[in-house]
C-alpha cells in the first residue's frame, strides 16, 4: 500500500464465523471492494482486520457487507 498515513484500520469483532470457509468468504469479498487493501481474518478471535482508505470507503460500509454477508459485527 502507498501512502501508508492515508489508510485506516479497523478490528471488527463478529458473530457467525466458524472455520476456514467463513473467513475465505469474507477475505474474498471485502479485497474486492473498491478502497481496500488487506483484509486478514482471525477465526481464533472471530475478528476481521480491514485496511482501508477512508477517503474512498468508510467503516460503515464495511460493516453492513459484513452483516449482508451473515456475519454479524458486534459494536
Amino acid at each position: 500500500m502507498n501512502g501508508e498515513e492515508r489508510w485506516a484500520r479497523e478490528t471488527i469483532r463478529v458473530g457467525g464465523l466458524r472455520g476456514d470457509e467463513g473467513g475465505k468468504e469474507i477475505e474474498h469479498n471485502l479485497i474486492q471492494v473498491d478502497g481496500v487493501g488487506e483484509v486478514v481474518v482471525s477465526l481464533e478471535q472471530r475478528a476481521v482486520t480491514v485496511d482501508y482508505d477512508p477517503a474512498v470507503i468508510s467503516g460503515e460500509y464495511i460493516r453492513r457487507t459484513l452483516d449482508s454477508l451473515g456475519y454479524s459485527p458486534h459494536i
